[in-house]
């Protein structure tokens, strides 16, 4: 028998040297408008027409050749934006210009040189012009190169065109064109009264500190409003905001006739949302199309999707229990609920205007597989998926037509060209890169835990024998919006995982109360007690694996975690140290106060209303309580996680007189990523073979 090679860690761990090597191939950058389809997928570029036959290849360029024409700035993580005509036309953002390539020629169009500090680019086609953003401005920029202003404060604490909320509610961008391209919808947001706080850069030989706006929880947050640019007339104008200041907005949608848009207005406490109605030329109220309230908190995250000619549309809500598509007038408040299977819908794919039916992605036949429905307006719904028993991923096309992009535990990555009456083709199919390779034993269970089916993965080193005993590293995250076991290519075991079985560890997770994808009862168990539901679910899987299976030496059992895992794996040990003897914590939250306040007071209301809630979980209070080795990790500049959680623990440390190792990297922000994440792998590998 052919001997096994090891896996190298540069080809594990992502952004090293190898990592593309062995992992499947996939397509990449998938893009799919007005008829026109395009993807890259074995190192080359296809771009097709899609009408009622099918795919109609356009042209096939190999990524090099692309590449040769742009020059040596062009590299894997470059983003070609198609721009969705028969021409073949994609544009493509460099340091200091904008090109745009014709594909089927082959070359550059035309170029628009750009200043590298202006960021935020935002192409409309029908407009021909770019939305940008240039400090605290938003401005415009066409094809000529000529640059207009939309809106500028002269108050530095007042952005435009940025996104709002801190990227929560859905919000990923700031910037928002009208179907026609003749108006665009922009975030403004005056943070004056946000606190400033210092991130320091010590590139210098005199350290200098960029402030940031960092909105903790239960101080003053940011108040959001959306303006409204004319193109035609060149005026902003602002919406009538109906709540107050510091009220979210989010779900920022135009009608199809572009005579009137939608923004949610959520209340600061999240139990109230309101999805308002506005006239596009003056900014007015017209109406409250819809309604969401709780008594813990709503979190409205998708705009809504309007069907024909816009008196319906398609919202998504958990007000049943599970997040759902719902059929809803903007004339009556009527709304009828459209999918009813006790299973979270976990992404709305579009709405086909020919067959009237949704494409939805959804958690079934079990809670670590997706799988794809078609839904008609009338409530019925039909199972797609050519495989129930893996991860499904679709993309909408036109006349019927969508890409499914599928993964297994066995199968790497298949993708179908198939219909909504049922009709499949194979397009493409990949094999899997890590034959010949010593790889892991990945074990998928579930267990019945404190009133929840529960997941757990447990990965195995390679040549593993059930006589021995074996040192067991806990991965947990535990948060909101991460499902961390899924039934995809190798049940999703990833690179820590390898790394720590090469190691020889047995690697442990669960997918706790709080987590995605289960359903509003199962993620609001955490409310007003973030971390409690899930420590308790922690320590009583960890319990139980050990029960069951006689190989794992109790004696030898650590965790790792970064962000909400960080607080997890910081949690465990201070709380759980006769279980845990060595923990790794990155990017930790010690204490929810100094964390923000959108994310935040979902979960725990304000300290001043939960006072309990937040010192139960400040973690200060449990440094004394320290038995095993325990090693932080933070980024210096993190924007997300401060810096100041770890340093505060530290600092409790020495008053209780208990060693705590402690890292920094220097210059990153919330994570290591790119190339030095090897660095940083190896370094939390070594601390648990150095003590576990």
């Amino acid at each position: 028998m052919k001997e096994l090679k090891a896996l190298p860690l540069e080809g594990i761990i992502p952004g090293g040297e190898r990592y593309e090597e062995f992992q499947p191939k996939r397509f990449k950058q998938l893009q799919y408008a007005d008829g026109i389809l395009s993807y890259i997928f074995d190192n080359k570029l296809q771009f097709f027409k899609v009408d009622e036959m099918g795919l109609h290849a356009l042209c096939k360029h190999d990524i090099e050749s692309i590449k040769h024409l742009i020059g040596k700035e062009y590299t894997e993580s470059t983003t070609l934006h198609t721009v969705h005509d028969e021409n073949g036309l994609f544009w493509i953002k460099l340091k200091e210009e904008i090109l745009f390539v014709n594909l089927i020629r082959l070359t550059i169009e035309n170029r628009i040189g750009i200043d590298a500090d202006w960021e935020g680019f935002d192409y409309n086609a029908k407009a021909r012009q770019f939305a940008f953003i240039k400090g605290n401005g938003l401005y415009l920029l066409d094809l000529g190169g000529k640059t207009g202003k939309v809106y500028e404060s002269d108050n530095d604490a007042i952005t435009a065109g940025q996104t709002a909320a801190r990227d929560e509610f859905g919000n990923e961008k700031g910037t928002f064109w009208s179907n026609n391209g003749k108006h665009l919808a922009f975030f403004v947001t005056d943070q004056s009264h946000v606190t400033n706080y210092p991130l320091v850069d010590i590139e210098d030989p005199i350290a200098t500190v960029r402030n940031i706006r960092y909105p903790m929880s239960g101080k003053a947050s940011e108040e959001t409003t959306l303006g409204i640019y004319d193109l035609t007339d060149k005026k902003v104008t602002f919406i009538e905001k109906q709540g107050a200041k510091e009220d979210y907005l989010c779900c920022i949608s135009f009608t199809p006739n572009d005579n009137q848009l939608t923004a949610a207005e959520l209340t600061r406490d999240q139990q109230h949302c309101r999805l308002n109605l506005f006239d596009v030329k003056t900014g007015r109220y017209e109406k409250t199309v819809l309604e969401e309230d709780d008594d813990r908190y709503t979190e409205p995250e998708h705009a809504p999707v309007f069907i024909g000619d816009g008196h319906h549309f398609i919202w998504q809500s958990r007000r049943n229990g599970f997040n759902h598509p719902y059929l809803c007038s903007i004339d009556h408040r009527d709304t009828t609920q459209l999918f009813n299977l006790d299973n979270e819908m976990t992404r709305l794919v579009g709405f086909d205007e020919n067959d009237k039916k949704l494409l939805i992605e959804c958690v079934y036949p079990n809670v670590h597989s997706k799988s794809l429905f078609s839904v008609s307006l009338d409530g019925k719904y039909t199972l797609l998926s050519e495989m129930v028993s893996g991860t499904h991923k679709a993309t909408l096309l036109n006349d019927g037509w969508f890409i499914d992009e599928f993964e297994s535990p066995s199968i790497p990555y298949r993708v179908n060209l198939c219909r909504l009456n049922g009709e499949i083709s194979t397009l493409a199919e990949s094999t899997s890169p890590l034959v010949g390779y010593s790889c892991p034993e990945t074990e998928i269970g579930t267990w019945q835990l404190n009133s929840y089916e529960i997941c757990y993965r447990l990965v195995k080193p390679h040549n593993f024998d059930e006589k021995e005993k074996y040192p067991m590293v806990c991965y947990f995250y535990g948060g909101p919006h991460v499902q961390l076991i899924r039934s995809d290519w190798n049940n999703g075991t990833a690179g820590f995982e390898y790394m720590m079985a090469q190691a020889g560890f047995l690697v442990f997770t669960i997918d706790p109360r709080g987590s995605a994808n289960r359903g509003k009862r199962f993620e609001q168990e955490i409310w007003r007690n973030i971390g409690g539901p899930q420590i308790e679910d922690y320590i009583a899987a960890v319990n139980r694996i050990c029960d069951e299976k006689a190989y794992i030496d109790r004696n030898r059992i650590g965790v790792n975690g970064w962000s909400f895992g960080g607080f997890i794996s910081t949690s465990l040990m201070l709380k759980a140290g006769d279980l845990f003897k060595v923990g790794v914590a990155g990017g930790p939250v010690t204490n929810w106060r100094l964390y923000e306040v959108m994310y935040t007071e979902r979960y725990m209301q304000t300290p001043e209303k939960n006072p309990q809630g937040y010192d139960e979980h400040d973690l200060s209070h449990y440094v004394h309580q320290l038995k095993g080795k325990l090693m932080l990790i933070h980024c210096n500049t993190d924007p997300v996680v401060l810096w100041q959680n770890s340093l505060n623990l530290l600092k409790q440390a020495v008053t209780d007189d208990k060693q705590i190792d402690y890292s920094v990297y220097v210059g990153f922000p919330h994570n290591v990523r790119g190339s030095k994440r090897v660095h940083l792998m190896k370094k939390i590998r070594n601390y648990f073979v150095d003590n576990l």
